[in-house]
C-alpha cells in the first residue's frame, strides 16, 4: 500500500523536506531560549552577548531616565528583538507552523493525483495516514520543547532580576555618589550637628562607618 509513496517520489521528498524544517523551526527556538535562560540564572556574571546587550540597555535608560517605567514590557520589547541567525525570533515560530502547512500541502495534492487517476481509495490512504502521523508529532515536539514556556520564564526571570536586584543597586549607587558629591569639611560639619543634636555617633565613627559600608557594597 505504501509503494504510491516511492512511485510518487518527488511529492513524498516535498512532504518530508517541509516536515523535518517545521521540526527544526521549533527545536532550534527551544535552543536558542534555553541558552539565554541558563544565562539569566546569574545575571551579575552573564556571558551571553544578548543578555549583556539588554543588562546595558537596562542600565542606560535608568540613567537617562531616572527610572524604567515599565519593567515587564521592557523586557518584552528587549527579547522581541532578539535575532537567530540574524532572525527575528519570532519568525521561527511562524516558519514552524508554515512548514507543516506547507507539508500537508504535498501529501494532500498526493492524495488528489492518486484519486485523479481513478485509483481505488485505498491508494491513497498512505497520504492521510501521513498527515494524522505528522499532526501528532509536530504537536508532540512542539509540547516536549516548550519553546513558549521557555520564554515566558526567561522573561520572568529578567523582570525579577531587574525589579528586585538590579533596580536597588542602582539607586544605592546614585545615593552613594551624591554623598560623595558633598564637600568634606560641609560633610563633617553637618554630621557634627546631627550627632550633637542625637547624641548619637561622633564624626570619627560616622567616617568609619561610611568607608565600612562603601567595602561591602
Amino acid at each position: 500500500m505504501f509503494d504510491i509513496l516511492l512511485n510518487q517520489n518527488y511529492i513524498s521528498a516535498w512532504i518530508a523536506a517541509f516536515f523535518i524544517l517545521s521540526l527544526l523551526m521549533q527545536v532550534t527556538l527551544w535552543l536558542h531560549d534555553k541558552r539565554l535562560l541558563n544565562g539569566a540564572e546569574n545575571m551579575s556574571t552573564v556571558s551571553h552577548k544578548a543578555l549583556k546587550a539588554i543588562h546595558s540597555k537596562f542600565v542606560q535608560c535608568y540613567h537617562m531616565n531616572g527610572e524604567v517605567a515599565d519593567i515587564p514590557v521592557f523586557v518584552d520589547n528587549c527579547l522581541a528583538k532578539e535575532k537567530i541567525c540574524g532572525l527575528n525570533r519570532r519568525v521561527f515560530g511562524r516558519w514552524s507552523i508554515q512548514f507543516l502547512f506547507y507539508s500537508l500541502i504535498g501529501a494532500g495534492v498526493g492524495a488528489f493525483q492518486v484519486l485523479a487517476l481513478s485509483e481505488p481509495f485505498t491508494a491513497a490512504l498512505p497520504y492521510y495516514f501521513i498527515c494524522a502521523l505528522e499532526l501528532y508529532l509536530f504537536f508532540s515536539v512542539r509540547s516536549l520543547f516548550d519553546a513558549q514556556g521557555q520564554y515566558e520564564l526567561l522573561h520572568l526571570k529578567l523582570v525579577e532580576y531587574f525589579e528586585n536586584h538590579l533596580v536597588p543597586r542602582l539607586r544605592l549607587n546614585e545615593a552613594m555618589s551624591q554623598v560623595e558629591d558633598i564637600p568634606q569639611p560641609k560633610r563633617r560639619e553637618e554630621r557634627k550637628k546631627r550627632s550633637l543634636k542625637s547624641g548619637g555617633l561622633t564624626p570619627q565613627e560616622e567616617d568609619e562607618l561610611e568607608v565600612l559600608l562603601q567595602e561591602m557594597v
